[in-house]
């Protein structure tokens, strides 16, 4: 397969990784930028979570129905669509004048961004049928670990010499030479495809549950908050119960039941998520608040974790060829864990080189974990139910982030309340870093018992 030749093929390959690179971009770049954008619109610390868990939940109630409804007008023209919305939300967010109306846009662009990574590497997989379509998927996810590696650096690095509305500009003209190219390249006209039903109770009640839990979680300290919460659960348990029953499910249940590898390795997924995403969100501002640094004299310790998230994933894959798949995943969810637990003892004087530490333990915990678990849950199923498993461990994913925003935009609105965030309350704000380290070290170590226990075919040693 020639990828030199810059052939239409080559042209949607390249079109895809950009998506991919700029979803996690909008991301970790974005992470780095909060304080700075606390600081001009005066926002409490529970709607600066929002920031971020608006955006993902976004992503995560419309995940599977954006799948389903590009299996009724075609991939390319949700693609397309998703990659539009993106784009021209990233050009409307820098002109926002109050926090409320960003977080709204944030919700859009994350909309945007579902449609494309549903969408993406299901495009590539059609695009590239043959012996070359590994080599493809590995270009893909390059655009991945660039988004993760660059965004925090690269974040803090515009935040700092140009202003944080210059993510955002950047981070559109990549998206609008890769909507050009889709345009030109991939089969964006819709086809109607006949037969296939849409499940909108499904839809309804993971939308209802995912908004919901965002929402109570960033207002925890007030009655309102908590109903909102409990919500929010009880929709998305309704989606679960829904989801069993319905003729054309977003969701096939059924795969969970009698499959414990496929079940404990997606509940692990789920974990490793919910408990180490937030870590980037809470250093950032720990380094920043706490420590006094800029923006991108942060995004500089924060590489820590990316990148070494590059180099043990592809660690991680070859010794899953020696050992069994379940057994690298739990010890990288295990380092992981020590990673988080080391967290909670970090204050207002502690080392860099410590902080520094933390992040790389996690990362190369995340990424040993992430690699090996994918091979425990695909060799779990089928080849027929490739497709499905696939987009569970994007839902685990995705839903994973969101609770763990959501946990910790709850936990500074009970511990710091609505107040800004800034220098002179960095010690409530480092209770609050506190709290939230301990509970998701807990959660975490559920996670690797989970893992250890997520045995399947794949996972056994030749």
């Amino acid at each position: 397969m020639n990828f030199n030749a810059f052939d239409d093929r080559t042209a949607g390959l390249y079109t895809i990784a950009v998506s991919q690179f700029a979803l996690v971009f909008m991301l970790s770049a974005v992470a780095v930028a909060v304080p700075a954008l606390g600081r001009e619109f005066g926002a409490s610390a529970s709607q600066l979570g929002l920031v971020e868990s608006g955006y993902i939940s976004a992503v995560a109630m419309l995940l599977f129905p954006v799948t389903r409804l590009s299996d009724k007008i075609g991939r390319g023209a949700t693609f397309a669509c998703g990659m539009t919305l993106f784009t021209v939300v990233s050009m409307i967010l820098p002109v926002c004048h109050t926090i409320n109306q960003f977080i709204v846009l944030r919700v859009f662009q994350g909309g945007g961004g579902a449609m494309m990574v549903s969408t993406g590497l299901a495009i590539i997989a059609d695009l590239y049928p043959g012996p070359g379509r590994a080599r493809a998927m590995g270009i893909a996810s390059a655009g991945v670990y660039l988004g993760l590696s660059a965004g925090p650096w690269l974040g803090g690095l515009i935040v700092t010499n140009f202003g944080w509305r210059w993510i955002f500009y950047g981070g559109a003209i990549p998206c609008a030479v890769g909507l050009f190219l889709s345009l030109k390249t991939l089969p964006v006209r819709p086809v109607i495809a006949r037969g296939v039903r849409f499940d909108f109770g499904g839809a309804l009640f993971i939308a209802l549950g995912m908004i919901l839990l965002s929402q109570g979680g960033s207002h925890l300290n007030d009655v309102a908050g908590r109903i909102m919460l409990g919500a929010g659960v009880f929709f998305l348990l309704c989606f679960v119960v829904w989801e069993g029953r319905a003729k054309a499910p977003l969701l096939n249940i059924t795969l969970f039941s009698g499959n414990p590898a496929f079940s404990l390795g997606s509940a692990a997924q789920f974990i490793s998520y919910a408990a180490i995403y937030g870590i980037t969100f809470l250093l950032s501002l720990y380094l920043q608040v706490a420590q006094g640094m800029t923006a991108s004299e942060a995004g500089l310790i924060l590489m820590a974790q990316p990148v070494t998230q590059v180099v043990f994933s592809v660690i991680s894959g070859k010794w899953c060829e020696r050992w069994s798949a379940h057994l690298v995943a739990t010890v990288g969810m295990g380092g992981a864990t020590l990673a988080l637990g080391a967290a909670i003892f970090l204050g207002g004087s502690r080392e860099l080189w410590f902080v520094a530490g933390i992040l790389a333990l996690c990362g190369a915990g995340s990424a040993m974990f992430a690699t090996a678990n994918m091979a425990v849950i695909m060799g779990a199923v089928t080849r027929e139910y490739y497709g499905v498993a696939s987009a569970v461990v994007a839902a685990m994913r995705t839903t994973g982030m969101t609770v763990s925003l959501v946990f910790i935009s709850g936990v500074f609105a009970v511990v710091i309340g609505p107040t800004a965030l800034s220098h002179e309350n960095a010690a409530t704000f480092i209770k609050a870093m506190h709290v939230s380290f301990i509970a998701l070290t807990g959660f975490s170590l559920a996670g690797v018992l989970m893992s250890a226990r997520a045995r399947s075919k794949a996972g056994k040693k030749e």
